[in-house]
């Protein structure tokens, strides 16, 4: 067994390029000892990774991530969830129903744009696809193979992303709400990476203070892309507030190219960051 551990992965559950068992195979293969699938707003492929982790020797983290209300990118992680929870299950239901009305949305803006892309050309993009488990990641390649633009960085930036011709604003839950869905799960809810939040140390104090009274538990402080001082921020924050510390990767496999499963800015997420996860969940 190894220190490193990863805390938020994504598979072709949600917007990830590899399957849940394959994800578990990658893990392994980087001797990863602990890794959470944290797929956006689904717990669909939970069994499929935590019998792949069990074969390769892997501890399975049950995890969520879901897109919570703000003006900024949130979202709210839950690790050591109950996937079984119907409280969990019936809320994420909701928003897999919008997902599948906003991708509707989308190819109509498309084409209004001019570009030909069909809701055929986004399932054929992963197995077991269909409009309510695919997402912008998946139209954004579609855009790239068929020459429209030369990366998925490229149709976000020009297309997809927030305040652009072909974004639609998404269905989600108040941040309140998010961690409550957690906490119901028997989860620990995590704030996922801030920094696309506020870089500003007292914009971040002042929001995880109003979000710990939701029932917050901790916060990522080790991420693929963080500068260590904002890092070491993230640290005194929890520290002064009682959250508990937690980080990981947020590999997408092919869909974040440049980010490795299990490395973030640092280096590595150690276990005894898990410890105390795991100590304030009560295991």
């Amino acid at each position: 067994m190894t220190d490193k551990i990863d805390l938020h992965s994504h598979s072709t559950a949600s917007d990830g390029t590899l399957t849940p068992r394959e994800l578990a195979k990658e893990a392994a293969e980087r001797n990863i000892s602990a890794l959470a699938l944290t797929d956006h707003d689904t717990v669909e492929g939970i069994n499929e990774f935590k019998e792949a982790c069990y074969e390769y020797g892997v501890e399975a983290i049950s995890g969520v991530e879901i897109s919570a209300q703000h003006s900024k990118t949130m979202h709210i992680v839950g690790l050591l969830i109950d996937t079984d929870s119907d409280i969990l299950r019936g809320r994420l239901d909701i928003l897999k129903s919008a997902r599948e009305v906003r991708n509707r949305k989308m190819l109509d803006l498309l084409k209004k744009h001019d570009f030909d892309i069909s809701e055929e050309d986004i399932l054929t993009q992963k197995d077991g696809a269909s409009l309510s488990n695919t997402g912008r990641a998946h139209i954004a390649r579609t855009m790239v193979e068929k020459g429209y633009v030369h990366s998925v960085n490229e149709a976000f930036e020009k297309y997809l992303k927030k305040g652009n011709s072909c974004y639609v604003k998404r269905v989600t839950y108040s941040p309140e709400e998010s961690i409550r869905i957690i906490k119901d799960a028997g989860g620990i809810s995590i704030l996922a990476h801030p920094i696309f939040i506020t870089e500003d140390y007292d914009a971040l104090y002042s929001l995880v203070k109003e979000l710990r009274e939701y029932g917050l538990d901790g916060m990522e402080c080790y991420y693929n892309c963080y500068t260590k001082e904002f890092s070491k921020m993230c640290i005194e924050i929890c520290e002064k507030t009682g959250l508990l510390q937690s980080g990981g990767s947020d590999f997408h496999g092919g869909n974040k190219p440049d980010v490795q499963l299990g490395r973030v800015s640092s280096g590595y997420v150690s276990m005894d960051i898990l410890d105390k996860i795991k100590e304030r969940r009560g295991l």
